[in-house]
């Protein structure tokens, strides 16, 4: 048996994605023809070689798109959570502005109530 056979369950010829991902490699490495690999293996023809060949670039493509929807999806989920950090700031720092407003009118009211006026009376000129 030679050093790079691959082997396969013979009674099924069914080999396995690692059997495949071997099989390609040699294909794409070595100067064998499709048919010559077909041959060594035991595969029907070398149009089932080529269908792996297809099959997995279309799922290295799949899965560069699917990490790309990951990818973006990630960055959305990234958004929404600053998104939320930013909005939970705001309402924190207007809740201290309310805060500090209503001390202020408190502050005011205990003043005009002790006889300083300090806010302006609307209407005539003073």
């Amino acid at each position: 048996m030679e050093k790079n056979v691959v082997v396969m369950d013979k009674r099924l010829k069914k080999f396995t994605i690692a059997d495949r991902l071997a099989i390609l490699h040699e294909y794409e490495t070595s100067d064998l023809t499709g048919a010559e690999i077909a041959h060594k293996y035991g595969i029907k023809s070398a149009s089932t070689i080529s269908t792996w060949k297809n099959r997995l670039q279309n799922s290295k493509k799949s899965n560069i798109f699917a990490a790309g929807k990951e990818s973006k999806r990630m960055m959305e989920d990234a958004e929404r959570q600053e998104l939320k950090s930013q909005i939970a700031d705001l309402q924190r720092r207007l809740h201290e502005s309310e805060m500090q407003n209503l001390a202020l009118n408190t502050l005011i009211d205990v003043a005009e109530e002790q006889g300083l006026q300090i806010r302006k009376k609307s209407g005539a000129k003073q």
